[in-house]
């Protein structure tokens, strides 16, 4: 059984059937945050609906991360993005694929992916962005 990380924070299967991230929507002003917000930081309202965000979006940037220790026993790169969705944010999270396939302009879409941490249960997940049109793990 898949527990998320953090409750809240996304949707594990939303109206398609697919993760979605859980957004903030100002009823006053429109604006929109990630994660979901009680007030909103651009006018201070407090009349916000939490929505799930589209579950597609476009690689703004992206880096890969190359550590050894911490959590990780064993020493594997892996890709942080920072990608846009169409709901007018911009959100940062892991990617789901080699670093290799991954370049500014690409679509992906929300997967979950197992939280990398020994100590913890490995039924626990996150989100991810995987490339659009792949399966999620």
């Amino acid at each position: 059984m898949q527990t998320p990380v953090v409750e809240g924070l996304f949707e594990m299967s939303g109206g398609d059937g697919l993760p979605h991230l859980l957004i903030s929507r100002c009823g006053q002003c429109g604006a929109v945050a990630f994660p979901a917000r009680k007030r909103c930081a651009a006018c201070c309202g407090t009349s916000l609906v939490v929505e799930e965000a589209p579950g597609e979006g476009t690689v703004y940037s992206w880096t890969v991360i190359r550590e050894l220790g911490g959590h990780r026993a064993e020493f594997e790169p892996y890709v942080v993005a920072q990608v846009d969705l169409s709901a007018g944010l911009r959100v940062q999270g892991l990617v789901d694929a080699a670093p290799e396939t991954v370049a500014i302009g690409q679509r992906v879409r929300t997967g979950l992916t197992a939280v990398p941490n020994a100590g913890m249960d490995p039924g626990v997940v996150t989100y991810c962005f995987v490339p659009a049109g792949e399966g999620t793990r």
